[in-house]
């Protein structure tokens, strides 16, 4: 018996590539998409990872929902620099 894995993995869209893409081509990327896993600095300089509903502003800046209480935060606001991994509707 073939697991069912087996099957989705032979129909699979490609969807990794190395494409370099310009700041144009990441936002067009980054737009439609609202899902985002946030990653700040703890105080101890480990990593904090968030599920977070994100979107781009005006000036194509990522945005992130959230309250003021939450660990992202205090660490965003210790240390703005973070990173994001924005979430196709697509993965699951």
């Amino acid at each position: 018996m073939i697991p069912h894995w087996t099957k989705e993995l032979a129909v699979a869209r490609k969807i990794a590539t190395s494409t370099k893409v310009d700041r144009d081509g990441l936002l067009e990327f980054v737009r439609p998409r609202h899902h985002a896993i946030v990653m700040t600095a703890r105080p101890d300089g480990s990593v904090q990872a968030s599920p977070a509903s994100a979107g781009l502003d005006p000036d194509g800046r990522l945005v992130v929902a959230t309250y003021p209480q939450r660990a992202k935060v205090a660490n965003a606001r210790r240390n703005p620099a973070g990173e994001a991994l924005v979430l196709s509707d697509d993965w699951n």
